[in-house]
């Protein structure tokens, strides 16, 4: 029985130092490093435990030792190796139950007080090896180490039960299997009254108890880690998207400023000296009366006027001042009315839905978005008829518009088609747009979501 459970702990500690092994080979965290080598120590412990082993390592060193200086010197060698398991045991579960986040004060104190008891047992071991006592190492682990240890344990419960996460369920329940079944296997081999058949078989058992424990406490740390690694991850993804939109709004905040200031140019500056020339050429053709003359002015005359008008409309383009003023479907119906009247196409615009209110910058961009496609229709596709449609059904926002003209390529490369304005307006939005050649002509669909809008 007792080389059955011996077998299966070594099996077990075997694994852990692969698996342990791996897990910080790839995460890189502080507790898996100690929990790796608490694995390795445990194990070369466990494989000493068995007689033959033990021997055949004594009388290896008697070679160069002697067979007296061989006896204490390998008992106290792996008594180290039992302190530095416990040590780096001790180091791992506080790591693991993330002490040192939640308390760091009371996890910086058991580190020093680990050193010192560490020390301490060097020291132990030394002077044994000296005095050739070999009864002294375990007096000092039964009365110095062990119980410093247990207080240790028994506080780091206390705090591990109140600031750690849901892993420590787990864990708890396989550290107390450990430390109780180790005690019951020490007691047990230290007290010939109680008659304890095979004590060590209860420590192996605690190992495999708390190998298994640890196993489900690990799932469900790694499970944390995970989604921490995936909420840091979607953060920077967000971080970096508000950069790209806060860029995006500087541009295109920067673009309405150099519209508003290029139509106040052309308004106050060109328009003001066609107008003078105008009423020059009026009086030059009402001084001069020759028939040659009043020809070419009233020729003049009409150029100007042409120009004022284009001059005009390109000012109203360039700065709508209605959308600030009286809103997005009172600019448009204007836009469309300007366009029928200078270019003869029919434009129809229409809302349906429930009444929506969007902020004067979405407006903007809106209004400037079908401005382009409306631009578009006129100057490339040849259309007669064109149409807006704008729907509203809190929290969507559609707008579709379409035209009879001859549509654009697939390829989206048709000359002036200005997708690239509107692509960044489109994405500043955080909106959709679809486009397609329909078969009396094109169509283009812009879905915005309003709760995805910038600021909300």
């Amino acid at each position: 029985m007792e080389l059955f459970v011996w077998n299966m702990a070594i099996s077990y500690q075997l694994l852990f130092v692969i698996l342990s092994g791996t897990v910080f080979y790839y995460l890189r965290e502080p507790c898996f490093k100690h929990y790796a080598l608490y694995n390795f120590f445990l194990a070369v412990y466990v494989i000493t435990r068995n007689d033959a082993y033990y021997a055949l390592l004594e009388s290896s060193a008697a070679r160069f030792l002697g067979a007296g200086n061989a006896h204490i010197f390998i008992y106290i060698v792996f008594f180290y190796v039992q302190i530095l398991f416990y040590t780096f045991y001790s180091h791992f579960a506080l790591y693991f139950l993330d002490l040192d986040a939640h308390v760091k004060k009371y996890f910086n104190r058991v580190i020093l007080a680990l050193k010192i008891l560490g020390v301490s047992m060097i020291a132990t071991g030394i002077i044994s090896y000296i005095t050739k006592d070999i009864g002294l190492p375990m007096t000092v682990f039964t009365y110095v180490y062990l119980p410093s240890l247990l207080i240790i344990f028994l506080a780091t419960l206390l705090y591990a039960v109140r600031f750690s996460g849901q892993h420590r369920k787990f864990f708890l329940i396989g550290i107390c299997c450990f430390v109780t079944l180790g005690l019951v296997a020490f007691i047990g081999s230290r007290v010939d009254a109680l008659d304890v058949e095979n004590p060590i078989n209860f420590f192996y058992i605690g190992i495999i108890l708390e190998t298994l424990f640890f196993n489900l406490a690990l799932a469900h740390k790694l499970k944390l880690l995970n989604d921490e690694k995936n909420r840091v991850r979607r953060e920077m993804t967000r971080s970096k998207h508000r950069l790209q939109l806060s860029k995006l709004h500087g541009l295109l905040e920067g673009e309405e400023r150099e519209r508003k200031r290029l139509a106040e140019e052309l308004h106050d500056g060109i328009a003001g000296d066609l107008a003078a020339i105008k009423f020059n050429l009026h009086a030059l053709k009402t001084n001069h009366r020759s028939s040659g003359d009043e020809e070419l002015i009233g020729e003049l005359t009409q150029i100007i006027d042409r120009s004022c008008v284009q001059i005009r409309e390109i000012s109203h383009n360039l700065s709508p001042s209605t959308v600030t003023n009286f809103g997005l479907m009172t600019a448009l119906e204007n836009f469309c009315l300007q366009n029928q009247t200078i270019h003869g196409i029919s434009i129809g615009v229409n809302f349906s839905g429930e009444p929506a209110t969007l902020s004067k910058s979405v407006e903007t961009h809106l209004y400037r978005i079908i401005q382009e496609l409306i631009t578009n229709t006129v100057k490339h596709a040849g259309a007669k008829h064109a149409a807006i449609h704008i729907w509203h059904h809190a929290p969507y926002f559609t707008v579709t518009v379409t035209d009879d003209g001859k549509g654009f390529s697939q390829n989206g490369n048709t000359p002036g088609i200005g997708l690239s304005n509107i692509n960044s307006r489109i994405r500043f939005l955080n909106a959709g747009i679809k486009k397609e050649t329909t078969a009396i002509g094109s169509k283009f669909v812009i879905e915005i979501d309003l709760r995805k809008l910038p600021g909300t």
